[in-house]
């Protein structure tokens, strides 16, 4: 066959391409959904906004897709690599049939095509990019992460520095990140040496503990002393060991993924036991059991007065939040560091259930159906559609464009050749 003809063939398809998603993009404009949500009604969450940097827009096909990837489960992460699988094998085939081929260039096609997915997923693990940030209406509401960690913990990516640590949280919007890494301080400690003087001027990094009781992880906000979490947050019997330890009332905190069966009760004081629970977790493992056990959880605040949370686990991976604990405390941004753990802990044992609000990306959730997880990836490809403001898609739309224009030019300086 002349290569003229060839690559007429080839040039006609990618335009066609081009302009059916366009179409698509444009057609789902009138269906737009907000981007966050109120976890525990699944409705959107008024007065919380995700804003988007200049450059987040200018590189909206990249940072969409790999803030999408970072939101899926263990299982949806599993199903969407099978079902890349399937279309790859099956656009293969019919391309053989068409056009013919080998073995031997089939293979080299299978393993450059893995090469990219794989460079791709470490690229959005481990490269500086833009990240989409919270915004929230209300001057006295504050986002808080609970639960995040540095370089300290034995499983800490080695260059989340505590300055690593507040700059991520900075970048998605966080007013507040408690550094709770497993059974040490020394983050905590670096890390508060840089708060602001007035909580409203900077990110405020808060000293916190993760560790192990009965089996189950637990962490413990405003702790100072490891005293205090090896004693799963007998006040009492923390300070008869450590006399200086400031925390009045520690604030204990059931993470996720974990066995909820265990889960320590609180008593009638507040003192003991958790009085927190995770509604999202941001970890792979964390989202699973979210979106499994969520009306679980949801039980478990109603029946023990439980104040629900979202914290990152952020080990120095990704640049995706997951999710945010809004609360509303007046006059917040005026305070010391200090004084707003300690406002942020009278309020969780004073208000618990009603205490803090959990704001969320949309994502394609199972509603607990394990079946619809199958559908991931046409899932996924929807949940981007309907979460774009404008600006993203033009952005799509433009890079569509100059994707087929480099290609159709490409293919033409080869026909030139022949």
């Amino acid at each position: 066959m002349p290569s003229n003809v060839v690559a007429s063939k080839r040039r006609d398809p990618g335009r066609l391409g081009a302009i059916i998603v366009t179409l698509v993009i444009l057609a789902a404009w009138p269906l737009a959904l907000p981007p966050l949500i109120d976890l525990e009604t699944l409705s959107p969450a008024p007065g919380a906004h995700l804003a988007l940097s200049p450059a987040y827009v200018v590189l909206a096909p990249i940072c969409d897709v790999m803030d999408a990837l970072t939101l899926l489960s263990v299982s949806q992460t599993v199903a969407l690599l099978v079902s890349l699988a399937a279309l790859y094998i099956v656009w293969r085939e019919l391309r053989w049939r068409r056009f013919g081929t080998t073995l031997v260039r089939e293979l080299r096609c299978a393993l450059v095509a893995l090469a990219g997915l794989v460079l791709f997923y470490f690229l959005g693990i481990v490269a500086p990019r833009p990240m989409a940030r919270l915004t929230l209406d209300d001057a006295n509401a504050l986002s808080i992460d609970v639960h995040s960690h540095t370089r300290f913990s034995h499983d800490g990516r080695s260059s989340f520095t505590p300055e690593a640590n507040r700059a991520w949280h900075r970048n998605a919007g966080f007013d507040v990140a408690y550094i709770t890494d497993h059974s040490r301080f020394a983050g905590a400690r670096e890390a508060a040496r840089d708060n602001p003087p007035r909580a409203g001027d900077g990110l405020t990094s808060l000293p916190g503990i993760e560790y192990v009781a009965n089996h189950n992880h637990l962490l413990t906000l405003g702790a100072s002393d490891s005293g205090a979490a090896l004693l799963a947050g007998d006040a009492q019997g923390a300070r008869a060991v450590h006399p200086d330890l400031s925390v009045r009332d520690p604030v204990i905190v059931q993470t996720i993924p974990d066995r909820l069966d265990r889960l320590p009760a609180p008593d009638s004081a507040g003192l003991r036991g958790a009085i927190a629970i995770e509604l999202s977790d941001g970890s792979p493992r964390g989202i699973e059991q979210g979106q499994v056990d969520r009306t679980r959880i949801i039980h478990l605040a109603d029946s023990l007065d439980l104040a629900l949370v979202a914290g990152s686990d952020n080990h120095g991976w990704g640049r995706t939040a997951v999710a945010w604990s809004v609360m509303h405390i007046p006059g917040w941004r005026a305070m010391s560091a200090d004084s707003l753990g300690e406002a942020i802990a009278d309020r969780l044992h004073a208000a618990r259930r009603r205490a803090v609000e959990v704001v969320a990306r949309r994502t394609p959730d199972t509603g607990g159906y394990g079946a619809l997880v199958v559908a991931t990836l046409p899932a996924v490809a929807w949940n981007i559609l309907r979460t774009m403001s404008p600006l993203e898609r033009v952005s799509w739309i433009a890079w569509i464009w100059i994707a087929t224009a480099l290609a159709m030019f490409g293919v033409s300086r080869l026909r030139g050749i022949a």
